[in-house]
């Protein structure tokens, strides 16, 4: 009787013992189940240290416990070669915040997801900037949504425009207002100057230079993608840019400038007009309160005309990711409750609502101002952007440096729109 309760009480401790193991297993599956999904993103530069795109992944990754990403800075210069190489190759990263003037290129090169579901089930899909949305459609197909929005304006001395006799709080409403101004400022002699641009960057010229083409009514591209650099409003702008240059309005060291410098010229309190972005706001706010500056959109021939360059990234899931619904999840939140996060640091979102609704008021004056250039804001359209516009060795930068420092517009405009066409032809 002894024996088998011993027995008994060894059987029943047995039992015991393996219920408790295998709840423990269980636990550890459930736990290990529960493990967070880890997406790899790649961005360019937006600051310093990923500037607000590691504020972005942070915030996401504190809100996701079952959602967290991964981030990886790619120099500006390297970023299109190195994603597309990682694409081919088959490492690439789940997740890439992109400049939006790249992804019909990455489009028609198969590498992004079709994200068109999203992309219609958005509640706020009418709120999105008309560029971004533009650049992210290829063949009736949503690639990639709106993500950071950028606009470029002018910004003008206030204290630069008093000394010349003009009035500071009188922004220049055409090409020909912004000449007369930078001569009247450049008078004031010495090393100070009226304007300036950085004459051998490409990139810098499309984000401020383009606009006055645009505001006139013309453009860059036409429908179809082809070049439309000989245009009646090109050439209109390229005489405006040469004045400026002939006057001696423009600083020598504009001329090999390669956007090292881009604004910061204005920086120095001796530069009377600066085209740049939304981005310029707040440092000049923060690091320059000495300078009092105002901001007006880039102007056309007649009063009343303006554009802006609406640059910016949008967000792109990478063909081929292990983890397309938690990608999906990432770009929901990044274009919904990411996109007020944006606006409070404060950054310009592509989300009008919420630009108007968020940013703006942290700003009532300047923000509105580029909520305004957001609303009227073009993006060239094409898969040959690199060929095009941004090579140093290209036509547009070709066309810039013959026609202002050359001398000879429409033998500039000429050669230009001959080689752009050969490389449209050739690449469509």
């Amino acid at each position: 009787m002894k024996y088998q309760v011993k027995r008994k009480s060894w059987a029943v401790a047995m039992v015991t013992a393996v219920a408790v193991g295998s709840s423990c297993l269980g636990l550890l599956s459930q736990a290990a189940s529960a493990a967070p999904v880890t997406l790899t993103f790649w961005s360019r530069p937006q600051g310093e240290d990923g500037g607000i795109i590691k504020l972005m992944i942070d915030e996401f990754n504190r809100t996701h416990k079952d959602i967290q990403a991964k981030l990886t800075i790619i120099p500006q210069t390297q970023f299109v070669q190195k994603v597309a190489t990682a694409y081919r190759s088959g490492d690439a990263p789940d997740i890439t915040s992109v400049d939006l003037i790249y992804v019909p290129y990455f489009a028609k090169a198969g590498a992004f997801e079709d994200v068109t579901g999203i992309y219609n089930a958005a509640k706020y899909k009418n709120q999105w900037s008309k560029a971004h949305v533009a650049l992210g459609k290829y063949k009736n197909k949503m690639y990639s949504l709106p993500f950071t929005a950028e606009g470029s304006v002018l910004f003008w001395n206030k204290d630069l425009f008093k000394q010349a006799g003009l009035d500071p709080e009188k922004a220049p409403r055409t090409m020909a207002e912004i000449l007369s101004a930078a001569k009247k400022i450049s008078a004031l002699g010495g090393d100070i100057k009226g304007y300036y641009f950085s004459g051998a960057c490409p990139g810098c010229n499309i984000f401020t230079f383009a606009p006055y083409i645009w505001a006139q009514g013309g453009d860059v591209l036409n429908k179809d993608g082809s070049p439309n650099f000989a245009s009646k409003e090109a050439t209109v702008a390229l005489k405006f840019y040469k004045d400026l240059w002939d006057a001696g309005t423009v600083p020598e060291s504009a001329k090999t400038d390669n956007g090292a410098s881009f604004a910061s010229p204005f920086l120095t309190g001796k530069v009377g007009m600066v085209g740049a972005g939304a981005f310029f706001i707040p440092g000049l706010v923060k690091d320059h309160p000495e300078l009092n500056f105002g901001v007006t959109p880039l102007p056309g021939a007649k009063v009343g005309q303006s554009s802006s360059f609406a640059g910016g990234d949008n967000i792109a899931v990478l063909k081929g990711t292990k983890y397309p619904k938690e990608a999906r999840a990432f770009l929901a939140w990044a274009t919904d409750k990411g996109q007020e996060f944006l606006a409070k640091q404060p950054v310009l979102p592509t989300r009008l609502d919420v630009a108007q609704k968020t940013y703006v008021p942290l700003d009532p004056v300047n923000y509105k101002v580029m909520y305004d250039a957001l609303l009227v804001g073009k993006t060239p359209w094409t898969t040959s952007y690199n060929s095009l516009i941004q090579d140093e060795g290209g036509p547009w930068l070709k066309m810039l440096t013959g026609s202002i420092f050359g001398g000879d517009i429409a033998a500039s405009q000429k050669a230009a729109q001959t080689q752009a066409l050969k490389i449209y032809k050739k690449e469509k």
